[in-house]
This record gives C-alpha cells, sequence and structure tokens, in this order.
C-alpha cells in the first residue's frame, strides 16, 4: 500500500467516524420528549432524575458533534495534503516533479523578464506580460518603500523558488534511484536485494524489498537496528538477521 493509498483510507475512516458521531448526536437532539421544553420541568428546584438524564444525554450528544466536526476537519486536511504533495510512492511521482520544475523554471525566467523588463522603463514589455509599469513605478518610487522592494520580485523570492527547484531536482534524482533499486529487486527471485558497503572499518548492508515483507522481517531488521530510508533498509552488516540471509545470497556492491 503506497503512502497515498493509505492517507485515504484515513480519509475514509474519519469520515466513517464523523458520520456516527453525527448520526449519534442527531438521535438524540432531534426525539427529545414532549417535556424536554416544559418551562416548569426544566426549571423546577431540586433533583429530577429524568432531568438529569436528559442533560447527560445532551451534553454527550454535543460531545459526540464536537468529535464529528473533528473528524471532519482533520480528513479535510489530510485531503489537502493529498492535492497538494507529491509522494515519492505515487506512480507518476517522476512526471509529477519534471512537471513541477519545468513550472517553476518558467516561473523564474518570467520573474526575472519583468525585473528587467521594469529596470528598463519598457511599459509596452511589461504590458504585453499582463504588468503595468505605471503602478509597479509608483510603488518603487514611494519612500515607504523598503530599498529590496523597489523592483517587483524582490531577490527573496527568486532565491526561495531556485532553492525549491535545486530540492526538487535532487529529490528526483532520489526517486529515480530508489525506483531503479525497487526495479532490480523485482527481477530476482524472491523479490530482495541485498548489497555490502565499506565504510572505513565497518561494513554496512542495505537491504531492498520489492512489496512490503511479512511483519516478522520487518520486527527482525529493527530488532537488529535496521533503519529504513530512501526506499532500502540500512544497517550493520554484522547484525544482518539470519531470516533476510536465507532469502537471497548478497550481491556486491
Amino acid at each position: 500500500m503506497t503512502r497515498r493509498e493509505r492517507l485515504e483510507r484515513k480519509i475514509e475512516r474519519r469520515q466513517e467516524w464523523a458520520a456516527k458521531r453525527q448520526a449519534s448526536a442527531s438521535a438524540v437532539l432531534n426525539n427529545r420528549p414532549a417535556y424536554a421544553s416544559d418551562w416548569a420541568f426544566i426549571t423546577q428546584p431540586g433533583h429530577i432524575p429524568a432531568r438529569a438524564r436528559l442533560i447527560a444525554r445532551e451534553e454527550h450528544a454535543y460531545r459526540d458533534m464536537d468529535i464529528a466536526a473533528h473528524h471532519k476537519e482533520k480528513a479535510a486536511g489530510i485531503q489537502t495534503q493529498l492535492d497538494r504533495a507529491i509522494f515519492s510512492d505515487d506512480s507518476d511521482a517522476v512526471e509529477a516533479i519534471e512537471e513541477r520544475i519545468k513550472a517553476n523554471e518558467a516561473k523564474r525566467e518570467q520573474m526575472k523578464k519583468v525585473n528587467a523588463l521594469f529596470r528598463k522603463g519598457d511599459a509596452e514589455g511589461l504590458a504585453a506580460l499582463g504588468q503595468n509599469y505605471a503602478h509597479l513605478k509608483a510603488i518603487a518610487d514611494d519612500p515607504r518603500t523598503v530599498s529590496w522592494r523597489r523592483q517587483p520580485y524582490p531577490a527573496y523570492r527568486l532565491q526561495n523558488l531556485g532553492q525549491r527547484i535545486s530540492g526538487d531536482k535532487k529529490r528526483l534524482e532520489a526517486i529515480k534511484a530508489q525506483q531503479s533499486r525497487t526495479a532490480e529487486a523485482a527481477a530476482t527471485e524472491n523479490g530482495v536485494t541485498i548489497k555490502e558497503h565499506q565504510c572505513g572499518a565497518e561494513s554496512y548492508t542495505s537491504v531492498t524489498f520489492a512489496e512490503k515483507p511479512d511483519y516478522n522481517i520487518l520486527r527482525a531488521l529493527k530488532d537488529a537496528g535496521y533503519r529504513w530510508g530512501s526506499g532500502q533498509w540500512f544497517g550493520l552488516t554484522a547484525k544482518l538477521p539470519a531470516c533476510i540471509s536465507e532469502l537471497v545470497s548478497k550481491v556486491a556492491a
């Protein structure tokens, strides 16, 4: 199950929980007994068991409504994350990141072009790009405008965009490498590859599975001090669990 699928399942569970709480609250609040609106019943002094039970039921119903709203809010937050995020195990992760890099690079070039035209005072060129030179000039010449804001796009915005592009390019290479390792594991008989890596005097082993293995295998890796990252398990060769060694012969790095 991919991360996107797990989050989609979380949304479904949150929505189910919200629906149950909402239904429970509605069953109480929409079926109040007739005497619940009787002013004499409400204001009569002393302890009245029926009134106490009614108050307790309605307080519980309102708590259910609050919890239902909480689950709905959480589900909406996860949905927003799904709409915006690109997960490394998405089937179209490479294409999506490449498209985002291309869009951000085009945006950066557009911003640079607008700044250059503004410095030249090219009103016609700016108009062709949907910018109003007079308006931009008025902002830049305003004495209240700080120095770094005296052009349409400040340097920090270009730098931030450049860092996002650089980060996406690094992530793209990491995803491609991860997919390559997973494909290599899928091509083996047991769906797993084990590679040794020498780092100074220590020998480390990376374990890559084509599919998520059984819980017992994952538990053995964790107990041996292996850690998950970039689509593989990594730890000391000397502590490699026997159950992993039995799956496949080691492949030279």
